[in-house]
Order: C-alpha cells, then structure tokens, then sequence
C-alpha cells in the first residue's frame, strides 16, 4: 500500500519505530530562516534553516515538493498530503492532515516496511489486533523509499502515482517511487524539511473517501529493470544522462541509485567509477545533486568510499572528496564546533585504515579544512 503510515494520533509501535534516532545541533545566530511567510519557526532545540545550504520543502498548498540549494530548485516533483478529514470511532479521533512546520531527517529506509496503524482497520471496518500481530506487517506498504521526519511523520514512495498531486494520503507525504528513492540519496539525518501551506481541516471522512484504503495488497518491491545491465554499460549510460543538455533530465538518478548499491556491495569498479565522475555533470544543478549522492555512499560505507578514493587518480580524488564534504555540510545547518557535526572524518577514524585508505582519509581532511575556511571567510564578511 502507498496510504500514509500514521494519522496525527499516536500509534505506539509507530511512534517508537519513528523515533529510533534524533537529531542534534546547536543554532547558530548568523543563519537567518527562510523568507517564506508561510514557514513556522524551527523547534526551540533545533537550528534554524539557513537559505544558503540545501533543504527540501513541502508546499501543501500546491502539493509539490521542492529539494532547494538556497534558492535554487535542484529538482520538484507532484506529491500527495493529507486529505484534512476526521475519522472517529468511540472515544478515539484521527485527522489526517499534513501539519506544517520545520522537521528534520531522522532516517531513511529503501523497500520500508509498512506497520499498519489502528485507523487502517477502523477505516476498513476490521477488528485492530494486537501490536505485535503480524497482520500489521506489510513488505512494500511504503514503497521504494522512505525519509522518516518523526513526530509519525514521513516521506514515502506508492503504488498509487496517478494521485500525485492531490491531498489524498492520511497525513504522510507521497512520491512516485522514483523521486522517493532520489530524495533517500539527496537527504542525511538531520537535512531540514520544511513543510508550508495550509492543511484542510475538514469533517467526517466519508466512506467513499475510505475505498480508496479498503484493499488489502500483499506487495513486493519492483524488480530494479538494470539489474542485468552490466557496470560498464551502466558507466557508460551514466555518462550519457550527465552530459544531458535538459534541466530536468532526471533519468541518470536511477542509473546512479543501481550503481551505488552495487558498489556498497562487492562491486568496487560500480563505486570507484561513481567517485571519479565527481563533478563531471555540466549542468550546475544537476552537478549538485550527483555531490549529494556521494555524500549518501560516504554515509553508508565510509570505510569501502575512503578506500576506494585511494585507488582512483589525484584529481579524481580531490574532486570526490570535496564533493563529498560539501554535500554532507551544505545539509547540516546545526553550528560547525559542536561535537556532533558531522565531519566525514569522523566516520572513519585514520588509525583503522591500513596504506590502502590514507590517500582518501587525507584528501577528505583537506576538503574539510577548505571548507571550515571557506566558511570562516564568509562569516567574517558578514555573510
């Protein structure tokens, strides 16, 4: 299924499942939020959105969705949100609404697996069984991604990608599988999300509403149609979407998710083929985004991305790693000093790594140094 995981009141075994990380930062008085009238201020703890880093919004007013580079649109694409109806049942009430305000990246899932909450089967006129029961477990139910905001909140893929662009989910925002799975590569824990607009507040939901939920699929992920394509087919292909001349040929997305899973595996030419085209992408957004990737395959395997750096060529090298760094930090609008900044060094300490890694461990060290000063000149211009 492709409905929203949780309405607005708290499902136990949601919630505990959606606040299995937190999010850490220190706000920082020179990173002014976003203009948009429509955007709430952060929570008290968190730091405010800085218009110059990367950031994802949510216009529930036009139901699209936005992944920005300050004030640049990197990409958007149609979502679904929440319809604004009530459901009520006895003593309980759920409004599946997609509330506004700032969020924040908790974690990410591929293939996510749906944990069907009590209103699913109030909804459907079923009995609600027990939390542990495993009629609450539905592989595929989220679709092909899934970027968990918390307060039982997410991002997901569906099955369902004709009713993209309407409010039609029960509080969780939709994506076609595609973009669900390009915005998995795009974000990291703690990447702002920022959700504008005015939900509906609507009454009883009717039950022609409700049929939209009222089957029950048992679904599988779809199969990946490059999965037979061969790495040096991929490469090549890969190459070909990235010169592109279009703004908004996204196809090379795909390409580089297939790639990227295989070089966290046991492919090593898939991933050090994606480093060396660091920076290849003649398009500046586009160029952009493919930093972003990188940054998702550091996060993931920093161990198999340092070593692999060490084995491609110097400048190579120094481009992946300053894209990598920049990528990481553009999303993190928490203060630079504070311990929990997540510097890619941190991830891999230079002590574990043997001869093979210490080439990539040190062009990563000086794309960090280069960006702590980058950002210190443009504080002390006052930008």
């Amino acid at each position: 299924m492709s409905f929203s995981i949780l309405s607005r009141v708290a499902v136990p075994l949601a919630t505990v499942l959606l606040a299995g990380c937190s999010v850490f930062g220190v706000p920082r008085a020179e990173r002014p939020a976003p203009e948009d009238p429509r955007v709430a201020a952060p929570p008290p703890d968190q730091p405010p959105v800085r218009r110059d880093l990367k950031y994802v919004v949510v216009d529930v007013d036009v139901n699209e969705l936005r992944f920005m580079d300050g004030e640049r649109v990197l990409w958007k694409a149609p979502v679904g949100t929440g319809t604004g109806f009530r459901l009520t049942t006895g003593s309980r009430e759920y409004q599946f609404d997609t509330p506004s305000g700032t969020m924040y990246v908790q974690f990410k899932e591929q293939n996510p697996t749906w944990f069907i909450p009590d209103w699913w089967f109030v909804e459907n006129k079923r009995p609600v069984p027990p939390l542990d029961s495993p009629e609450r477990r539905q592989e595929g139910g989220l679709g092909a991604a899934a970027v968990y905001l918390g307060n039982e909140l997410a991002i997901h893929g569906t099955d369902k990608p004709e009713l993209l662009g309407r409010r039609v989910s029960h509080g969780c925002i939709r994506l076609s599988n595609a973009n669900a799975l390009r915005l998995y590569h795009n974000v990291q824990v703690g990447t702002p999300v920022v959700i504008v607009g005015t939900a509906p507040v609507l009454g009883e939901q009717p039950d022609s509403v409700a049929a939209f939920t009222r089957a029950a699929r048992r679904t599988r992920p779809a199969a990946n149609p490059l999965a037979r394509v061969s790495t040096a087919n991929l490469l090549t292909r890969l190459d070909r979407e990235l010169a592109a001349s279009s703004d908004t040929a996204s196809s090379w997305a795909f390409t580089a998710h297939t790639l990227l899973g295989r070089g966290l595996a046991e492919d090593a030419v898939a991933l050090r083929g994606l480093l060396s085209r660091a920076g290849a992408p003649r398009n500046e957004a586009r160029r952009e985004e493919y930093a972003t990737f990188l940054a998702d395959a550091f996060s993931r395997g920093s161990l198999r991305v340092t070593v692999s750096l060490n084995r491609i060529g110097a400048e190579e090298r120094d481009r992946a790693a300053e894209a990598i760094v920049e990528a990481t930090m553009e999303m993190w609008h928490g203060s630079l000093d504070e311990v929990t900044t997540p510097w890619p060094t941190k991830r891999v300490p230079r002590e574990r790594l043997g001869p093979e890694g210490q080439a990539g461990w040190l062009a990563i060290q000086g794309a960090e140094q280069a960006y702590r000063a980058r950002y210190r000149t443009r504080t002390a211009r006052g930008s």
